[in-house]
């Protein structure tokens, strides 16, 4: 177990670009540092570890077998979060998995009880929780100062930012669609600041970008819940240019709004140059730092896991209902467990 004042020795599992953000994060913390990374391209991984100065492997085994490696990152495609998170927690290690949790509830819930019984953290990597921007709209809610939430509006939209026609994010098979891959981070927004869970979808999708598309790159999401509140979740990475982005977050309360349209600040992108955040103030970088230090915390015990687990598995079932909706044209009902 990591003593207090020790840095939790963390592995990456995966070197892709998400990647990058969690190293460049870790490069400025003294709370955790990188012990290790791993990939299936062998080569990828030891020119990682040569940069960042740390071990490199070429299977995830390897990693967890690594005694100085305490607790992961899996950033990897979506399609292998449920067996590398098995493998992980199985291995008695902490577990910080890449947005989504799994690729269905089912899985989702799977991990989730095998954190459970093997006593140790299970966080997901909704980012966008841990912006200045989103904390800031929290604390107002918080405050009463607007009253109770009863709608939420949000649209993230943006232009192409996978890396080709081949790419796996555009297999629905692979993904899991555009609703679990992107869509998650909107709906778990919604739920969060309305503050229960979604008992509803109803889905709407173009293929904007080519009707060749397999997933619907812009997609909105109608959600509903116990009390009567609604939310609009818009994701679009269809926009021209490539490098366009969209902000804008509505939070309607019963005593007032909270309004924010884009302009230089709060933005959350992904462009051609990679994955930029700033804060209400402008400054950048701090997402991530955020969501890793909240992470440390809880392998610590020292603090509850953010988000809450229960609140990933949510977004997984909102997220697997939105795909159903977008197959149907139906509204789809959620079961919300006590």
């Amino acid at each position: 177990m990591t003593e207090q004042g020790t840095p939790l020795g963390i592995g990456i599992v995966g070197v892709g670009g998400i990647a990058l953000s969690h190293m460049a994060a870790l490069r400025s913390m003294t709370s955790a540092r990188l012990i290790a990374v791993c990939d299936v391209d062998a080569a990828r991984a030891a020119e990682v570890a040569h940069v960042e100065r740390c071990a490199g492997y070429g299977s995830a085994e390897e990693l967890f077998a690594d005694p100085a490696v305490e607790a992961v990152i899996v950033c990897t495609p979506n399609m292998t979060h449920e067996q590398l998170g098995m493998q992980a927690l199985a291995a008695g290690l902490h577990l910080l998995m890449e947005k989504p949790l799994a690729m269905t509830p089912a899985g989702a819930r799977s991990l989730a009880a095998k954190a459970a019984e093997q006593g140790r953290a299970l966080a997901v990597g909704h980012s966008h929780r841990f912006t200045d921007q989103s904390a800031a709209i929290r604390a107002v809610i918080d405050s009463g100062e607007i009253g109770t939430p009863r709608f939420v509006r949000i649209a993230m939209n943006g232009g192409w930012i996978w890396p080709g026609w081949q790419s796996w994010v555009l297999n629905p098979t692979l993904s899991g669609g555009h609703s679990l891959h992107n869509g998650v981070h909107l709906v778990d927004l919604a739920s969060w600041w309305i503050g229960e869970p979604a008992t509803s979808v109803y889905s709407v999708g173009q293929h904007a970008t080519s009707e060749a598309l397999e997933i619907s790159d812009y997609l909105v999401m109608e959600l509903g819940f116990a009390s009567g509140a609604s939310a609009v979740c818009e994701i679009s990475r269809g926009e021209r240019p490539r490098g366009a982005s969209y902000l804008e977050l509505t939070v309607v309360g019963t005593e007032g709004v909270i309004s924010r349209e884009w302009d230089a600040e709060g933005v959350m992108a992904w462009t051609d140059a990679g994955l930029t955040a700033w804060g209400v103030d402008g400054a950048a970088e701090r997402t991530f730092v955020n969501e890793l230090e909240a992470f440390v915390a809880a392998s610590r015990g020292t603090a509850e896991v953010v988000p809450p687990v229960s609140a990933a598995i949510h977004a997984v079932e909102i997220a697997a209902a939105s795909e159903d909706s977008l197959r149907t044209a139906q509204t789809i009902d959620i079961g919300v467990r006590a």
